[in-house]
């Protein structure tokens, strides 16, 4: 494996190597084909070879350097091939030549000292030394063409390593991707399943405090009907009472209706009433006991009321019996108010009778005296006012017992109603009823499915890790892989940094030519310029010298015939200078004519440049402008044809400039319509994402961590079936699942409250870019 990580390094060094071996093997052969180095070597041999008085001490010396240069040779293989060739260029040539010298010929240096045969000497040690760097730099070739083929070998080894190893680290990876996808789908079940037993079982002790609520408002109503029962039956023996009172003065009545015919009637009237009162009362008794039986039968099915009522009869139960509370102390009071009427009006019958008494003893006494009779009479009739006084009391009070048996009618409708709430009420209690049994049986299969669930988690668990021990041995070989690819990386970015260095001087250079290409081209234009200028004069220049050549011969022609037309001097004078007016006339038309294509083709020769440069500033166009200006007339101002192609390329250039505006206002439009999408493909993402599957799976872990060093039930959920054997379902356990759950559940909502916070912080920061878009483009344009 340390292999692979040299061989790009050593080819460029062999190849590197190879090139610098065959420079220096030119400049050798230069070398040699110099005659200034014969001198230089003659020069040195003798320097050294004529020091007869230090013989001995210059042979260590030169032994030394042979070492030295062994040494070198020795190294080039180890040493990368460029300092290797560096350093033999170091030493000199001379001191190389003077020591192989000695080797080859076997010369000592009291020999060289006599001078003899030194030009023999020399010729002998070139010939050696050639043969000795020529065996040498094959030797060289040689070891680098096996180099080179070794190191391609291992570069195809190592390349077809690398292709396996990365083979291997995509199928890794996405097994990796695979498991990580599994592992996420088995958290979100766990974690679903984790919520909907929670919700499960909120709704259980919901249910369980409902129906705890349910069953004290039925005894408290229980407790109540039970008072008002025993009000009811107060009543009832208050009203038997008063009932065997309302006999006895009927009685009472019927002695005094013997007594006193006129009110016979009257007391049948009230007769009539009172049975007709009776009836009611008799029917008011009959239903209280139907209302008892029934109440028995209710007491004897409690069981029955253990569901949950609505709301609503609540509230209306209780407020009708508030109002029956209300009007039952009414009647109490007013029953109280009765009973003291009738203790009155109990020790006025008293008193009554006992003057009846003493008027019979009266009477019996006085039988015989008439007068006796009358005053007894006339005390009869006061007795009778005042009975018909106590009369008019009674009826007062017969209508306030009518007004009592329609205010126990109204009552009775409403016990009525009641009595139709409490079947309807029953009945949903028996439904109701029903419904727990259901929740029951929901209960068990959701406890079954939780235990079932604990176990496909622990598998889970187990497989995770498992999976993480592969993983691991996975990674611990991509690290090894990793290193290996930071090495080759190094490698490659030295090589690159060299590149890039190499790159940047060939650019700077590149640069530098460019300008010199401008610089030239624009010296080209300006010179192009000139010519067509100079071309225009001289093209008009050969037009005038071609018109006054014309107009000399024919001026020479015309003399001719003025002289042989001698007789008509005059005439062919005044004729002559007629006609040289004319000729005159006609050579200034020549030369305007000429000038004419001149301007054109000066005029067409700018618009070609003007076409050419329209890529470039205004400036320069009307740089460019002037100076056409200045090389055509320099002493005229610019003509009409001048200044409206002037403003042709001044049109030309604001149309491009125009064109330029509309793409970029286009492009930019198109930028904030991709923008908005992309905006709300976003969002639309982040919401449509589940909130378990942004929590990590460390979380998970940390949890599992944590639950091991309790002793709940959650320790048996991440732990697997240990817990659940040790451990049965009871109350306390499911509470402190059920307050684990809701920490669960209240971390769920602030992340999504988290994530609804920063969704919008995003979409002003989106708005932001927009409008920041908009401005950019208003002030484009």
């Amino acid at each position: 494996m340390e292999t692979k990580s040299e061989d790009p390094s050593e080819m460029k060094e062999v190849e590197l190597s190879s090139d610098a071996v065959l420079s220096c093997a030119s400049d050798l052969d230069e070398l040699r084909n110099e005659d200034n180095l014969e001198q230089s070597e003659k020069e040195l041999l003798i320097s050294l070879y004529t020091d007869t008085d230090a013989p001995e001490v210059g042979s260590p010396v030169k032994v030394s350097l042979l070492n030295d240069e062994s040494s070198d040779l020795m190294n080039t293989e180890q040493k990368p091939i460029m300092t290797s060739m560096a350093e033999p260029t170091t030493t000199t040539t001379e001191d190389v030549k003077s020591i192989e010298l000695k080797e080859t010929t076997g010369v000592s240096d009291v020999d060289i000292a006599a001078g003899e045969g030194t030009e023999n000497i020399l010729d002998v040690t070139r010939t050696n030394h050639q043969e000795t760097c020529e065996n040498v730099l094959r030797q060289q070739q040689v070891q680098y063409q096996e180099q080179l083929e070794q190191l391609k070998a291992a570069l195809m080894q190592k390349d077809s390593m690398i292709t396996l190893y990365k083979r291997e680290n995509t199928i890794l990876e996405k097994e990796k991707q695979a498991f990580r996808k599994e592992k996420d789908l088995a958290n979100k079940e766990k974690e679903s399943a984790v919520i909907k037993f929670a919700m499960k079982e909120k709704l259980l002790l919901d249910a369980k405090k409902e129906k705890e609520m349910v069953e004290k408002q039925l005894l408290e109503a229980r407790r109540e009907i039970k008072n008002c029962t025993t009000r009811f039956h107060a009543l009832q023996e208050e009203r038997s009472r008063v009932t065997y009172l309302m006999d006895e003065k009927c009685n009472e009545i019927r002695k005094y209706q013997r007594e006193s015919e006129k009110h016979k009637s009257d007391y049948g009237h009230l007769e009539s009433r009172l049975k007709y009162q009776m009836n009611k009362l008799n029917m008011e008794t009959e239903a209280k006991q139907a209302l008892e039986k029934k109440l028995e039968e209710e007491r004897n099915a409690p069981h029955k009321l253990e569901e949950k009522a609505y709301e609503k009869l609540k509230i209306e139960f209780e407020a009708q019996t508030i109002l029956l509370k209300h009007e039952i102390e009414r009647k109490g009071e007013q029953l109280d108010k009765l009973i003291k009427d009738t203790q009155i009006q109990k020790e006025h019958i008293k008193n009554l009778q006992e003057q009846l008494a003493k008027e019979i003893q009266e009477k019996n006494q006085l039988s015989e005296s008439f007068v006796a009779l009358q005053e007894e009479h006339n005390d009869i009739q006061n007795s009778y006012s005042e009975e018909m006084l106590s009369s008019a009391k009674l009826r007062g009070q017969l209508e306030e017992l009518q007004i009592l048996q329609t205010q126990n009618a109204l009552k009775e409708e409403k016990i009525n109603t009641l009595n139709r709430e409490l079947k309807e009420i029953l009945q949903k209690v028996h439904d109701n009823e029903h419904d727990l049994k259901q929740l029951h049986e929901r209960e068990k299969e959701l406890l079954a499915i939780n235990k079932e669930m604990s176990e496909s988690i622990v598998a889970l668990q187990n497989q995770i890790c498992l999976l993480k021990s592969e993983t691991q041995g996975i990674a611990a070989e991509n690290e090894l892989l990793k290193r290996e690819q930071s090495q080759y990386d190094e490698k490659y970015l030295r090589l690159e940094n060299q590149l890039k260095s190499e790159q940047n001087q060939k650019n700077e250079e590149r640069l530098l030519l460019a300008k010199h290409l401008s610089e030239k081209t624009k010296l080209y234009e300006v010179a192009k310029l000139k010519l067509d200028n100079v071309l225009g004069d001289f093209e008009a220049t050969k037009h005038k010298h071609g018109t006054v050549i014309k107009e000399l011969q024919r001026e020479i022609q015309k003399c001719k015939k003025s002289l042989e037309q001698s007789e008509h001097h005059h005439k062919s004078c005044q004729c002559n200078g007629y006609h040289q007016e004319e000729a005159e006339h006609l050579a200034e038309v020549e030369v305007v004519e000429s000038r004419r294509p001149h301007s054109r083709q000066s005029s067409s020769a700018s618009a070609v440049s003007s076409s050419r440069r329209g890529s470039q500033s205004s400036e320069s166009d009307t740089v460019m402008g002037n100076r056409d200006i200045e090389f055509k007339d320099p002493t005229k101002t610019p003509s009409k044809k001048h200044l409206v192609e002037r403003i042709l390329r001044l049109q030309q250039a604001s149309a491009r400039q125009a064109e330029k505006i509309d793409f970029l206002e286009n492009h930019t439009l198109s930028l904030v319509a991709e923008l908005q999408k992309k905006s709300k493909v976003v969002q639309y993402y982040m919401l449509r994402d589940q909130t378990g599957a942004l929590t990590s799976s460390k979380s998970d872990q940390n949890k599992s961590e944590l639950v091991k060093y309790g002793n709940g039930v959650m320790s048996a959920i991440y732990n697997g079936i240990k817990g659940a054997d040790s451990k049965s379902m009871t109350l306390e356990l499911s509470l402190e699942i059920n307050k684990k759950l809701q920490a669960v559940l209240e971390d769920t909502l602030l992340k999504n409250i988290t994530l609804k916070e920063n969704l919008d912080v995003l979409g002003l920061e989106v708005d932001n870019l927009t409008r920041k878009l908009r401005q950019t483009a208003a002030k484009d344009v």
